[in-house]
């Protein structure tokens, strides 16, 4: 009688359970004695699955993150499973002007709106038995989507991870509080970057940092009456030269209203600035093939893929999820392009006109590749780009466009206001 794939990871856990402390220490003295310590912790690392709050470990979701993981390794260009981590844009649509936001500053190359529930339907029911994490946010802001409640808990359901960033500066109140909770939102990240009016609106132009704060105070004390364990908040902290005398005063605030605080150092346009070594970027280019390419997919509100989170206009997309499905575009001849530049510097035009050809995370790597063809150790690999040149790459392709479409500077809120969640 076969058993099925649960029943199968249930019985290897408890042999595994079983197994004797003695037996399981001695293998790793035998391997610390022979000087490979470092390859058992590899390997036992690279077996072990990251679980996000509100993930439920599967043997499809498993087996799913085992292939990735090793199709990733070996560089292949056609992949056979599915991606890890869904950015799925609930809107293009935000209130505010962040100055160095593609959508802050006014830029825009596809209509605004937010993303039908027939498309994310459709997109869950290919993909969501597989990904790990669903991210509602990229060029918008997701609570400003009437149905993201209904999108959360579709995700929720299936045993998928979610998360949300915000500012937060939008109405709010305890219905929606509630509502956000029993959702069954994994993560929330508020950002709120300084600890006062004047402080604050400096990079989140438009803003109202008491109605942000109010709503984040809310959330917390909502989460506690209701007895939830989730989500799991946090008051994000995008750190300036502006702003640094406040870090301390919000890192109070957000342990006095019972929050987590995470100050991380903000990107600019430009040189990048002196933090003292206080703060750091909350990502780094390292040396690892681009993980947008093989395990994230990014897809926008009209249902255009994105080769990343930080590409903006349209004419850098890579398909319409619409037209094939999502596996059908994850194959074609542009991902399957980028990703072989990760093997060998591109020749052909097609290559060479790809965004992610002069990325400084596919040049970084071939800098890698250098460096180890050279016989020198990994460890003592230094990169030549930070994470400001990685944000200016995308940033500053902007200046090279002659047609500009300037919203509004009033953005209705209409969406947030209303209080159901149909469609």
């Amino acid at each position: 009688m076969r058993m099925n794939g649960r029943r199968v990871l249930g019985a290897l856990n408890r042999r595994a359970n079983r197994l004797p402390a003695r037996a399981v220490a001695r293998v790793q003295r035998a391997y610390k004695e022979s000087g490979a310590e470092k390859t058992y912790n590899d390997a036992v690392e690279a077996l072990r699955m990251p679980v996000w709050p509100g993930m439920r470990v599967t043997p499809k979701r498993y087996l799913n993150y085992q292939i990735v993981q090793y199709q990733r390794s070996k560089g292949h260009t056609k992949l056979h499973a599915r991606p890890l981590v869904l950015t799925l844009e609930a809107t293009n649509v935000c209130n505010l002007k962040c100055p160095f936001c593609f959508t802050g500053v006014g830029e825009r190359t596809r209509e605004r709106g937010m993303m039908p529930m027939d498309r994310y339907t459709r997109l869950m029911d290919e993909l969501g038995d597989y990904a790990m994490l669903v991210e509602f946010y990229n060029w918008g802001e997701p609570l400003l989507n009437k149905n993201i409640y209904d999108m959360i808990r579709m995700a929720s359901d299936r045993g998928v991870s979610t998360i949300i960033s915000t500012n937060f500066s939008v109405p709010f109140d305890e219905e929606r509080a509630e509502k956000l909770i029993r959702s069954g939102l994994g993560m929330l990240g508020a950002g709120l970057d300084g600890a006062s009016q004047e402080s604050y609106e400096k990079y989140r132009a438009n803003g109202d940092f008491e109605k942000a704060f109010g709503n984040l105070r809310l959330l917390a004390e909502t989460k506690r009456k209701l007895g939830a364990k989730t989500p799991k908040i946090a008051w994000s902290f995008h750190a300036f030269d502006h702003n640094m005398h406040e870090l301390e005063k919000a890192r109070a605030m957000a342990a006095e209203i019972g929050v987590e605080f995470s100050a991380s150092k903000g990107w600019i346009e430009g040189e990048e600035w002196d933090d003292r070594g206080v703060v750091n970027f909350p990502v780094r280019v390292s040396a690892e093939r681009c993980r947008y390419l093989w395990t994230q997919a990014v897809i926008n509100n009209d249902g255009m893929a994105s080769p990343c989170a930080n590409t903006f206009y349209i004419e850098e997309d890579f398909g319409q999820v619409d037209e094939a499905g999502f596996m059908g575009v994850w194959n074609n001849r542009y991902y399957q392009e980028a990703r072989r530049t990760f093997n060998h510097p591109n020749t052909s035009e097609f290559g060479k006109s790809l965004i992610c050809n002069d990325c400084p995370y596919t040049k970084n790597w071939a800098d890698f590749e250098a460096h180890l063809a050279h016989g020198l150790p990994k460890d003592d690999f230094q990169s030549q780009y930070t994470t400001n040149d990685w944000f200016n790459y995308f940033f500053q392709r902007r200046h090279n466009r002659e047609q500009r479409e300037v919203p509004n500077d009033a953005i209705s809120l209409q969406a947030v206001d209303k209080t159901t969640s149909s469609t």
